[in-house]
């Protein structure tokens, strides 16, 4: 089974000024997954996309393939835009899609992924994706959607809620076309936790998640 990793990042970030480029111990956010990359052999190819010149030098130089965009694919579009478009300059029949917002996920959990997914039973999942145990009491606006109001459970067993934690993501190809996502309709829930959890939206979770770096020393 031929797997490409694929990385895709932009200049324009609204909630993390430069969130791309932020500082990450010795590396930024963008060259970490970059490094990780690199060091995975079991990808038959590897890809990237950006519009920072920097980042694109440092891709070529560790013999990534470059993906140019068309600025309608940058800026504000979404997942659901550029997927399709970067699948289409991509050979192999199946995407393992890595983020670089996602910097304490370790090298072992991309192996980890990658092994599960080759022994994927295809006939029940169509993809598989790192995934959190939502431990906590979730509404909606009609009331509880995991638990009963009047049968409060401890929070530790509250179950079948998972939030997806876009750190990696697994598909064929022909299922991204389909689900226009790197995610799957029927995914594979591979549970990971905090600190591997942790995804950079916010300035908060950056410094999150650099205090937790100093306790990581495998990560790549």
């Amino acid at each position: 089974m031929k797997i490409a990793a694929l990385l895709a990042t932009r200049r324009s970030s609204t909630r993390v000024k430069n969130k791309s480029i932020k500082k990450f111990g010795k590396f930024n956010l963008t060259t970490l997954k970059l490094s990780q990359i690199e060091r995975i052999k079991e990808f038959t190819n590897s890809y990237f996309s950006s519009d920072i010149h920097s980042l694109n030098v440092v891709a070529k130089r560790k013999s990534i393939v470059l993906i140019k965009r068309d600025d309608k694919y940058l800026g504000e579009s979404t997942i659901s835009d550029f997927a399709p478009f970067l699948a289409k300059k991509i050979k192999e029949d199946h995407i393992c899609y890595l983020n670089n917002t996602s910097p304490l996920l370790k090298i072992s959990t991309i192996l980890k992924a990658l092994k599960l997914y080759k022994n994927l039973n295809f006939r029940k999942y169509d993809s598989l994706g790192t995934f959190e145990l939502c431990n906590e009491f979730l509404w909606n606006k009609d009331g509880p959607i995991n638990y009963d109001l009047k049968k409060t459970p401890m929070t530790q067993n509250l179950k079948g809620v998972y939030k997806l934690i876009p750190a990696l993501s697994i598909i064929p190809k022909k299922i991204l076309f389909k689900t226009k996502n790197v995610i799957g309709s029927k995914p594979y829930k591979l549970l990971i936790s905090k600190p591997e959890s942790i995804k950079i939206s916010n300035l908060e979770d950056y410094e999150l998640a650099k205090l937790f770096r100093k306790k990581y020393s495998n990560l790549i």
